[in-house]
């Protein structure tokens, strides 16, 4: 019952925005932990250390929070679906893909997060007819999915001289719910509803190294491979059949384990370069057979706080990635190609600021998949704010002198 609670909640804030026409064959969306500057910088930094980073799936990054460190974040968006024969549709979506705070102390950092790592959704209605016994019946096929993948992590790193060391607990829950009805434009004829819920969870770990070397900035870090278990429950409601049929302790889905590295460059003191590389390792799993990558390039203009006009103080970045899909589609593999923008909206504070990023994503191509998805997200972060500490005060008791008496002749 508490797992359940904490999944409904969890499910609050994550509200379908990882939609894709390529649902159906597995999980196409993919989140690898970046908040919202680096998702504007090609979604990469998974070595910055030149700022405070709360992209805690390499969990050395703490230690580049040196006071308490709250970041979060909320995407918006846009989906549109596209099919061969010239079908087209549109759909919408908002979630929040990353949630992180962090305690520094001394050399140590105590921290958790909570993320989005994988999604894959859609509906779709199709108006059908069948020609039986002389006649026309009509009705509605719709067929939904809902699928999602989050993980939650408690982590602890060390910052020292030589490397800096991070590992993490991480806990996936997860849910898979496809859904069939068939609603008939008679009402003397039953119509027919199926689905099938899966819930499921299960521990894994991650490791991390970091180090800063002058201009460049290194990292790496390891997530375990996961086969997570749960409930499946199989739902009828049309006649003879209105039942449920519940499974427990069952296999229902494999994370696979990933490899990351990146490295981060900075050079004319403003102006920084990112690149990260991302490696899956489905061959090791039972669900898919080839192991897939993404390589994200971006590149970031960092002005120094407090000095120019306001137009010089704003940071600006740009880039763009390329990743391959776990599954196949007309025996071609799948392409996700991306290219991004974003800007800081510093405060006084040079920890303290909102940051924006625009991707512009597409999925797949209509010549050899049939099918083919773009979307539009807008995204909205905030980093830095210490929500523990107290502003100081600026007062204090004080003597207010008397002026000296003059001597009277």
């Amino acid at each position: 019952m508490k797992y359940k609670i904490l999944f409904i909640l969890l499910m609050i804030t994550t509200i379908l925005l990882g939609n894709s026409i390529f649902s159906f064959d597995g999980l196409p969306l993919k989140y690898y932990g970046n908040d919202v500057y680096g998702m504007g910088m090609g979604d990469t930094g998974s070595a910055d250390l030149f700022r405070i980073n709360p992209n805690f799936s390499n969990p050395s990054l703490s230690v580049s929070t040196n006071n308490v460190m709250f970041a979060t974040g909320v995407s918006l968006g846009y989906v549109w679906y596209q099919d061969n024969i010239g079908q087209e549709y549109r759909d919408d979506g908002l979630d929040l893909p990353y949630f992180s705070i962090a305690v520094p102390i001394k050399n140590h950092r105590f921290a958790f997060s909570y993320n989005l790592v994988a999604s894959g959704n859609i509906e779709n209605e199709i108006d059908m007819f069948h020609e039986a016994f002389q006649d026309t019946l009509e009705y509605t096929n719709v067929n939904r999915l809902n699928s999602n993948i989050f993980k939650a992590k408690i982590l602890y790193a060390l910052k020292n001289k030589f490397v800096n060391f991070g590992i993490s607990g991480d806990y996936y829950l997860g849910n898979r719910i496809r859904y069939w009805e068939i609603d008939f434009e008679d009402s003397d004829i039953e119509d027919a509803q199926y689905e099938i819920e899966k819930l499921f969870k299960k521990p894994g770990f991650s490791i991390g190294l970091s180090k800063r070397l002058g201009s460049v900035s290194l990292g790496a870090s390891y997530s375990s491979a996961v086969k997570l278990t749960g409930t499946a429950k199989y739902k009828y409601n049309h006649y003879p059949y209105t039942d449920t049929l519940e499974i427990s302790d069952d296999y229902l889905l494999e994370v696979p384990a990933e490899i990351s590295v990146g490295l981060t460059y900075k050079f004319l003191e403003k102006y920084k370069t990112s690149l990260d590389v991302h490696h899956a390792l489905w061959e090791k799993t039972d669900s898919f057979t080839k192991n897939t990558s993404k390589l994200g390039l971006g590149f970031a203009y960092d002005p120094l706080s407090g000095y120019g006009s306001w137009f010089n103080r704003i940071p600006l970045r740009f880039g763009g990635y390329i990743r391959e899909l776990q599954f196949e589609r007309n025996n071609n593999a799948i392409w996700e190609k991306a290219v991004t923008c974003g800007l800081s909206i510093p405060f006084r504070s040079p920890d303290k600021k909102i940051e924006l990023s625009v991707e512009y994503l597409t999925r797949g191509n209509l010549d050899e998949h049939l099918l083919q998805d773009d979307s539009l997200k807008f995204s909205f972060g905030v980093t830095g704010f210490d929500i523990f500490k107290k502003r100081p005060k600026r007062t204090a008791p004080r003597d207010i002198p008397e002026p000296d008496k003059q001597m009277v002749r």
